[in-house]
Parts: structure tokens; sequence; C-alpha cells
């Protein structure tokens, strides 16, 4: 692992695997940042192919740029874990390894910083395709709630990450995280979550005192994965999110305001919701749609929710028209 040159601004944490083809723009976008003394740490997640070499390669070229790799695969959690031990800088950023973000992002976030006084800050996404285009005309967030920048609380946080609402996602929003904070709390990704570990360790933050900022200038480019959310998760992502809830809960339920224990019960919903979907999905995928009926019936709370998406996708495949 090379050492920093000196203490920097941000520390810009990236979790690398199987990604040697595509990750030269994420580690370009951030080692061009502008306004702010920058540190790219990589993490290589113990990939089968060159990544590391890529990234020995990279690392050669650049000084701010430190790798290191890991014995075997953990996940994101993981390699951001090591990536957050080995950083210097006063921030963490973090950035996925198909991403990238604009010059200015960082000394924009890191201005709110320290305007607000806060110890996280997220901004807006711009959703782009594999090359980089924009994918959307509309601004990630559609609601007029995040048009401008606000403070945001542990009730707010969950609210707007609780799926098969039809609101928007905040989870997505990649943070800037004040690193002694981290450090003073004790807090690291859970290992656990290999999806949704963003939305976990901010909350136990949030719970823990932490104050959260929401910037609406948008300066990350999110790259979006080809398909529906239900192509990628799996039963597993979604009975882990669900054990995550419970192990918060646990931790942090009782010393919580109203409105965030109100909001944490409608998530839960929510999760259960997700849950009962995607398990239907993998039954139907696997060839047994014979199982349908019995599913429903173990979770009879979250079986019109998924009835109801299962029935639109039928229709949209025979009128020919995506429904959702």
């Amino acid at each position: 692992m090379t050492e920093p040159l000196k203490t920097p601004d941000v520390s810009i944490i990236v979790a690398a695997w199987r990604c040697g083809d595509k990750i030269r723009p994420a580690i370009n976008s951030a080692l061009a940042a502008r306004d702010v003394s920058i540190e790219v740490v990589v993490v290589d997640d113990a990939s089968p192919d060159d990544t590391f070499e890529v990234l020995r390669d990279i690392a050669a070229q650049d000084p701010r740029v430190r790798i290191d790799r890991l014995p075997a695969n953990s996940g994101p959690s993981g390699a951001r874990n090591r990536a957050i031990d080995l950083a210097c800088g006063e921030f963490i950023a973090v950035l996925d390894a198909d991403d990238a973000m604009s010059p200015e992002r960082l000394g924009h976030m890191m201005e709110c910083a320290r305007t607000n006084g806060a110890d996280i800050v997220i901004d807006d996404l711009i959703a782009v395709d594999a090359d980089g285009r924009r994918s959307e005309d509309r601004p990630f967030l559609k609601s007029s709630f995040f048009r401008q920048s606000r403070p945001i609380d542990l009730a707010t946080w969950v609210r707007y990450n609780t799926p098969a609402r039809g609101r928007d996602s905040i989870g997505y929003l990649k943070p800037l995280i004040r690193r002694t904070l981290l450090n003073r709390m004790g807090l690291r990704y859970d290992p656990e979550l290999r999806n949704g570990e963003d939305y976990d360790l901010i909350a136990r933050l949030l719970a823990c005192g932490a104050r959260m900022h929401f910037t609406a200038q948008a300066g990350y480019f999110y790259q979006r994965s080809p398909g529906s959310i239900s192509h990628r998760l799996t039963p597993k992502h979604t009975r882990d999110w669900i054990e995550a809830d419970i192990r918060f809960n646990n931790r942090f339920g009782a010393s919580l305001a109203p409105d965030a224990r109100r909001a944490l019960l409608s998530r839960r919903r929510g999760l259960n919701d997700a849950h009962l979907f995607i398990c239907a999905v993998d039954a139907i995928k696997q060839g047994r749609g014979r199982d349908l009926p019995g599913l429903f019936l173990k979770s009879p709370l979250s079986a019109p929710f998924s009835a109801g998406v299962l029935g639109k996708i039928a229709l949209g495949k025979v009128i020919g028209r995506r429904i959702v």
C-alpha cells in the first residue's frame, strides 16, 4: 500500500471488483477534482481478472492513487471498510467503480458541509448510460421536496429509502462523510450487506447524532445497470435488508423520536413487500410458478402488492408496452 503525500481534504474510496476494463474513467474523474486536495483509495475485492494489474498501472502514474487488495472477496462493504481504514482525508467520499463525478462536486460538497455544520453531505445525481450520456432529461430526484438544499434527519432518510412505495430513493446518492465521525463512533459498513449498504451506514450515523445536509446541485454521474430492479436483486438481498433493519431497530428503536419510529415501521412494511415480490419473481424465473400461492399465503399483508405488480408486468407483455 502506497503512502499519502500529505493529509488531503477528501479521500475518495472505491471498491473494485472485476472492473479492470472500466475503472479508469472513474478514477480519472476523481483525480480531476478542483478546489480540494484529494487521494483516491482503491481496494480490489479479490478480483479474479486483471483488475489489480490495471490499478497498479494507474497508481504508478499518479501518487494520489493508493491501492490495496483483499485476500478474499468480501463484497463492497468489506472493500470500503478497508479503504476507510487506510484513508487519511478529512472527509470520505464514496465512488463506485463504474460511475464518475464532476470536477466541482467535492469542492461544493465540502463548502456545504462547513457552511451547514454537516457531518454528512449528499447531492443529487445524473443518470448516464454506459457511454456516459445522460439517460434521462429529468433530474434523478423527482419530488419538489428535493428542488432545494435542506437538512436531512433520520425520519426523512428512512422515509425516502422505503422500497415499494413509489417515492424518490435517496439511498442511491453517494455520501461525503467526515472521517473522524466514523472513527469516533466506531462505525463501518455492515459486512453482511452487499446491496443497500450506504443506507444502513448513514441510518446508524444519524441515529448516533450525526448531522446531514442535502444539496440540490447534481455532480455525481450514476451509470444505470441494464434491466429492472427485479433483474438485479435476489431474495438474499432483500432478506439481508430485513435482517439489517431488525438489527437497527434492536439497537436504536427505543431511543428514536416518534416520527423516525413511524418511518421505520413504514419501511419494514415496504421491505416485506419488496422481499415477497423478489421471491415471487425468483420462483417464476426458476420455473416454480406453482409455489406462488404458498408464498402469498405466508405473507398475506404483502401479497396484494406483489400480485398487483406481477399483474401489471403480465399486462404489459400482452399489450407490448412496459407498465412498471
